[in-house]
């Protein structure tokens, strides 16, 4: 059932909408209505709504500006326009923000209902799934696709191509001379045994229909391709990369995904490097790509990251292992504790084996070594824990596969928590930064989600996930800080109303009084009353 937000300043037209949308059909339900665009972002948007049907000439934030702000968080949200006003440069506007219908007033239910059952039409086309699997066998990838991800997946463990290599690539219809070069990597974000074989299939069929769906239309050139269980993407350009578009089309495909196949995957980018015919390391950039999706523990899932957000932290410092135990500390790094720790009890209840006898510290050695690689911060470990030494001294010292299991088991945790804890740190810098730059330009009128992600150089996506994991969001803090500034300034009963609301970021009073109502419940001038009784 899709989820659907009504808007507009006439409790009249709000009620009736609602009586109508009962009578349609059982495909939409009605999760928000509200009376003005400020309502509708600061609550409506937070419920993820499919469709937004809304008024255009509304108090303090109109329609298009609501729909404008609303596909930056939701970049599938669909909407329809209900307007007294049947004006050209209006229309002109919906159609280009893709609005579905355009509906003047006084409603009809006949032509709410076409528009509708347009928007139900839409809302399938872009998230139809097909539950045939047989189907999806026969769709499955062919010879030459097998070798193009063959190609493409040895490519990324290596530190550059080799001449026999790029010929190769190029035998294969394979062109990465590009000047710019990205590597993303979509990865599940719950452990894919718990993903069922038929949900596995619908992915791989739709993923590639999807990604092909968001990018035919786009300046750069990509390859899709399989590597191990996760799908990889190269992003090619000679233009420099518009970080922006690419959190955009990509946010759209994992969502659709999520809706459609009810599964949440993520995708990490690489920094930009130069191409085939550079120096660039390709499987640094696997790296990178992998290590941004460690981030998930922390910022949540279902989302777009770029390995320059974290970056900027300085978060990454470990490193992958790329011997046998690479699978160990890919899964400490992303937080996978109880599958390493599956992994390791095997490894341990191999080697106390005959045949492992005489290589047996050996071993003990690189599985220590692969987990302390996959620490993001060795000082922390070593000075709150034990050191290498210490470990190795303990090591020798057990005699029973148990206590070696309690040993790993209590080594894996630490580490884990060492990881929380700095990856945490990272992501508080970074919303640090951003309160702070909200705070130091509430007074901007015009302030904006993309002048903070501009200004800090943080992706869209990547501020509003770090918002969210402290229970917030740009409009939201944006009105407090706004809000607490209020307060302080009507302290003083010399400072007017209009000048207060100027100094805090809005033009017009009235929107700035209806939005300090609903922050404190009260009017500015009744708050300003209450005050002063108090001080006497």
């Amino acid at each position: 059932m899709y989820k659907v937000i009504i808007v507009d300043d006439e409790n009249s037209v709000r009620e009736r909408i609602l009586n109508l949308m009962a009578k349609l059909n059982d495909s939409f339900e009605v999760v928000g209505a509200y009376e003005n665009g400020y309502d509708a972002l600061e609550n409506g948007i937070q419920l993820n709504p499919d469709l937004i049907v809304t008024d255009i000439k509304m108090p303090y934030i109109d329609g298009i500006e609501l729909i404008k702000r609303a596909k930056l968080e939701l970049p599938m949200v669909q909407s329809i326009i209900i307007s007294g006003f049947d004006r050209f440069e209006y229309a002109k506007q919906a159609i280009s923000l893709g609005v579905i219908g355009y509906i003047t007033k006084p409603i009809t239910f006949n032509e709410l209902k076409e528009t509708i059952e347009k928007a139900k039409k839409e809302l399938d086309s872009k998230l139809l799934v097909n539950n045939n699997t047989e189907e999806l066998k026969s769709n499955a990838e062919n010879a030459i696709k097998l070798i193009r991800d063959n190609d493409l997946s040895r490519l990324v463990t290596l530190k550059g191509a080799s001449s026999t290599m790029k010929d190769k690539l190029i035998n294969d219809g394979i062109n990465l001379d590009y000047k710019y070069t990205m590597l993303g990597i979509f990865d599940y974000d719950e452990e894919i045994d718990n993903v069922t074989y038929e949900k596995v299939e619908l992915v791989s069929f739709y993923l590639e229909k999807y990604v092909i769906d968001e990018l035919k239309d786009s300046t750069f050139k990509y390859e899709i391709f399989m590597n191990n269980s996760n799908y990889n993407i190269f992003l090619l350009s000679n233009e420099p990369f518009v970080k922006e578009d690419i959190q955009s089309k990509f946010s759209r495909v994992i969502i659709k995904i999520k809706k459609v196949i009810n599964v949440s995957l993520s995708i990490g980018f690489s920094n930009v490097s130069g191409g085939i015919n550079t120096d660039t390391s390709f499987r640094k950039l696997h790296r990178h790509a992998s290590r941004v999706l460690e981030y998930r523990t922390v910022v949540g899932s279902n989302i777009v990251l770029f390995y320059d957000d974290v970056d900027k932290e300085q978060a990454m410092i470990g490193k992958i292992d790329e011997n046998d135990f690479k699978s160990i500390s890919y899964e400490v790094l992303y937080g996978r504790i109880n599958t390493a720790k599956e992994k390791i009890h095997i490894i341990l209840g191999n080697i106390t084996l005959e045949s492992f006898k005489s290589i047996y510290y050996f071993i003990l050695n690189n599985l220590i070594d692969c987990l302390l690689k996959s620490c993001v911060n060795l000082q922390v470990l070593f000075s709150e824990y034990m050191s290498n030494i210490e470990m190795m001294q303990n090591i020798m010292n057990l005699k029973t596969i148990e206590s070696l299991i309690k040993f790993f088991d209590n080594l894996v945790d630490e580490i884990d928590e060492v990881n929380k804890v700095f990856r945490q740190h990272g992501v508080e810098n970074s919303f640090l930064r951003i309160k702070i730059f909200i705070e130091n330009n509430y007074t901007n009128s015009l302030l904006s989600l993309e002048d903070v992600a501009n200004e800090l150089g943080y992706s869209v996506s990547y501020i509003s996930a770090i918002l969210k994991k402290n229970n917030t969001s740009f409009t939201k803090y944006l009105t407090e800080v706004r809000m607490e500034k209020a307060k302080i300034l009507l302290a003083n009963p010399e400072n007017k109303l209009l000048t207060i609301a100027n100094q805090v970021g809005y033009e017009d009073a009235y929107y700035f009084s209806h939005c300090f109502k609903k922050y404190t419940g009260i009017s500015p001038l009744e708050y300003r009353k209450n005050e002063k009784i108090k001080i006497n």
